[in-house]
């Protein structure tokens, strides 16, 4: 079972990794129509803002609202997510 953390970290890891894709340093045997398959599906992604709006609107999918526009970057999303889970078990 999916609990609402793993949904959303799977969407922000899936975008990392689709990033990653058009990064010919990153990624450097990846074939040009994968990194244009990648660019074509980021294009229509959701952003970090729409995560968050997704958390306001559907807590019990995505979980409470985690502190995403204060954050520089996604493995600070990361360690928000990983704190929050902890907090919960405890």
């Amino acid at each position: 079972m999916t609990v609402p953390f793993e949904r959303t970290r799977a969407l922000i890891s899936t975008k990392e990794f689709l990033e990653a894709m058009l990064d010919p340093k990153a990624t450097p045997r990846t074939p040009r129509w994968m990194r244009g398959k990648a660019k074509a599906l980021l294009r229509h992604y959701p952003g970090l803002a729409e995560v968050e709006m997704a958390h306001k609107a559907l807590p019990e999918t995505f979980g409470p609202v985690p502190p995403f526009s204060g954050l520089s970057g996604t493995a600070d999303v990361q360690g928000v997510i990983d704190e929050t889970l902890l907090s919960k078990q405890e």
